[in-house]
């Protein structure tokens, strides 16, 4: 066995992709590989901004034979009436190559029909390759594609060169224009750029490419960078700040990474130190420094309000260079960095000459979304909501009265000029222009808080004023879109509405609040009432969804958002689904999945599923759910009905002190009278008032234990 090596040369891929994309170019080659029956050991992928590589290691010199049955003509025509073949029979037996004699007769349906055991030799791996590897080029995701020349071929940036080998051979073919060979290309600075690949081995292949000045090996050279960053950071007396995104986006920026430190004058560190940090990152790609010792630069409110200064942040960075080696690189990357800061003061001093309260009025020129208003309208809303979350919650008067003005000023920093510039300091601009106007702390933290999490792993609300209007504002989008039917669809979610279903779970959970769905819907929806009357009145219209089909739909999507969560934890999936069928309650739900997924190795544990699907099927048909005692003849169902009425008391109590593994052991003691029951009477009877009253013994039995959760979807073992 030996290896296989695709490297497709070509110009500069955003970095934002490359992740995918070699992500994609691994599964698409591993499955062509298997498709066209080629064994091998692994499949690795390599990669910067100018290459996409996928070596392919011990790989078989041939495709494996392919033994098939061929469905040939329908038995009477393939022979004739005394047994002898056909013309039809000779022609498919020569179509397939095989004998006569190796044809054999086989029922299809009605009719019999005659059948050719074919084997179909192998190919050699370096002529399927050849088919191969232009498939797997052409089928790669391109979030974005361009033509280039008079070409009809789309790839995502012309390409200029295509390696192509198995073992010592060319795997050749042509796409693009482009024929495959062995010649690549190094880093632009390198003296020799120009080289061979002659062996497809991994290891000889990352030394080739180092020699012309290319660190191939994406992990080796995310941890060079990484290096490098720190190395330059520690030369110059202080730490650097090494964001994992950063990281990661710079990492596909350069080919051979050299990192220089620079500087930028003291006097912008009068700007938030979240801007200067935003600038370096979006627009130049730099890492800031901080001084020894403080990892992360220090957060309001300790330090003061509207300046980076006492942050811990430095004026310097470190930029990293795709292998330039000259230091007065820095010069045009300070110019080019005092630039960014430059008009970033300009956005910052003009925006503090208007305070946050003024600009308030201004939210009522802004579109929130079609047929939902303004963010003013919005602004207005989650104010009301939050109040009713903050009473939730517990909160007296004054922190009440503090919910109240984070809601009114939580969306005023979208007018600025400084979130115009970088969106992504929404929040972060409320609360230092809060702060900067006198504003109460908590209600500018809130500002911000009310924004978090905003990613998976990001930091939750620390207040409970920043959590009300963070659940909020949540709500308030989810119930709006979905009563436009602005739903998520697929993997398309552009209105972010997993990410806020995701944030209402974590902040749950996390803060441990007893909340019901259905309430905190229908608090949100009434609130929207005036924007539709409005709406409708002057549209003359409908296009919102009646009330009690938004709330399932809702439930239904924040329960499909735990799911994963709970799976990600250890618990089954069909658990989660007995759990997740009512989903009013986040935090009983991720109680109770984590209980019932430890209790389900148990052995009692079978019988009670086992009960609770008995009882559901032949409840379904029960008019009523509820037994009439005085109609209860036989000492089995008697003492069935007794049973039940004291375990269900038995299970509301564990529920109120919300112990489900109490609440499911209680039911243990059901499931042998439950086959007691169905052993000694006989449900469907004749007598129609004796049916009626054990159906309805039957449904209540089934509402018991659906009282813990839907055990009908659990899947028993064998």
């Amino acid at each position: 066995m030996s290896n296989a090596l695709l490297e497709i040369g070509c110009e500069e891929i955003p970095a934002r992709f490359m992740p995918g994309f070699l992500a994609d170019l691994k599964q698409k080659t591993e499955e062509k590989l298997k498709t066209e029956r080629i064994s091998f050991s692994s499949v690795a992928v390599l990669g910067t901004f100018r290459r996409l590589t996928v070596i392919i290691e011990n790989i078989a010199a041939r495709q494996e034979d392919l033994s098939q049955e061929v469905k040939g003509p329908p038995a009477d025509r393939a022979y004739d009436q005394a047994g002898k073949p056909t013309k039809a029979a000779e022609g498919f037996a020569k179509s397939q190559g095989v004998e006569l004699a190796a044809l054999v007769k086989k029922p299809v349906g009605v009719n019999d029909y005659v059948f050719a055991q074919v084997i179909r030799k192998g190919e050699a791996t370096d002529k399927v390759l050849a088919r191969i590897f232009p498939e797997v080029i052409s089928s790669l995701y391109q979030p974005l594609a361009m033509r280039w020349g008079d070409l009809e071929f789309r790839f995502i940036r012309p390409i200029h060169w295509i390696v192509a080998l198995c073992g010592s051979k060319v795997v050749k073919f042509e796409l693009a224009g482009i024929k495959s060979g062995t010649k690549t290309l190094g880093h632009r600075y390198a003296k020799n750029p120009r080289s061979e690949i002659r062996n497809p081995d991994k290891d000889d292949y990352i030394k080739t490419m180092a020699k012309i000045g290319v660190i191939v090996d994406q992990h080796e050279r995310k941890e060079l960078v990484k290096q490098k960053v720190e190395a330059a950071a520690k030369k110059a007396g202080a730490e650097a700040l090494i964001p994992a995104d950063l990281l990661d986006e710079v990492t596909y920026l350069v080919e051979d990474p050299i990192a220089y430190v620079g500087e930028f004058n003291k006097a912008f560190l009068d700007i938030p130190q979240e801007v200067l940090i935003t600038s370096m990152k979006k627009n130049q790609k730099y890492f800031p420094l901080v001084k020894k010792g403080r990892k992360e630069p220090r957060r309001l409110p300790d330090r003061q309000a509207g300046s980076a200064a006492g942050s811990g942040l430095l004026p310097l960075f470190v930029v990293v260079t795709n292998g330039c080696r000259s230091a007065s690189i820095t010069d045009g990357n300070q110019k080019v960095l005092s630039a960014r800061l430059s008009d970033a003061k300009f956005f910052f001093d003009e925006d503090k000459k208007l305070p946050l309260e003024m600009r308030r009025s201004d939210l009522e020129k802004v579109g929130y979304f079609e047929k939902l208003g303004t963010v003013a309208h919005k602004v207005e809303r989650v104010a009301k909501l939050a109040e009713w979350f903050g009473k939730k919650l517990g909160l007296d008067e004054a922190g009440l009265k503090r919910v109240r003005r984070i809601a009114e000023l939580c969306k005023a920093d979208l007018t600025t000029k400084m979130v115009y510039e970088f969106p992504e300091l929404q929040g972060v601009m409320g609360r230092e222009y809060a702060l900067l106007a006198g504003e109460d702390k908590i209600v500018a933290q809130g500002i911000f808080e009310h924004y978090l999490p905003r990613f998976a792993e990001d930091d939750l609300p620390q207040s409970l004023e920043g959590t009300a209007v963070a659940l909020a504002d949540r709500f308030d989008s989810l119930v709006g879109c979905f009563s436009i039917s602005a739903n998520p669809t697929g993997s398309v979610d552009p209105y972010g509405l997993r990410r806020a279903a995701n944030g209402i779970i974590r902040i749950i959970i996390d803060k441990k609040l007893d909340i019901l769905l259905d309430e905190a819907i229908e608090h949100s929806y009434k609130l929207y009432e005036k924007v539709f009357l409005a709406y409708l009145f002057e549209k003359g219209e409908t296009g919102y969804q009646d009330f009690s089909r938004i709330k399932q739909q809702l439930i239904e999507f924040i329960a499909a958002r735990l799911k994963p969560m709970f799976q990600e934890e250890g618990v089954r999936y069909d658990i989660s689904d007995a759990v997740l069928a009512d989903c009013n309650d986040i935090l009983d739900c991720s109680i109770k999945v984590k209980v019932i997924n430890e209790l389900a190795d148990k052995d009692w544990f079978t019988g009670v599923v086992k009960s609770a699907e008995r009882v559901s099927r032949i409840a379904k048909d029960a008019p009523r759910d509820t037994a009439i005692e005085t109609d209860l003849e036989e000492d089995a169902e008697k003492d069935l009905f007794s049973l039940a009425m004291k375990i269900n008391w038995e299970v509301g109590e564990a529920i109120n002190k919300e112990d489900w593994g109490a609440a499911l052991r209680y039911l243990i003691k059901l499931t042998d009278p439950i086959e007691t029951f169905f052993d000694k009477v006989l449900v469907m009877c004749e007598d129609e008032r004796l049916k009626t009253n054990r159906l309805a013994l039957c449904k209540y039995l089934e509402k018991l234990y659906l009282r813990v959760a839907d055990l009908r979807k659990v899947v028993l073992p064998g």
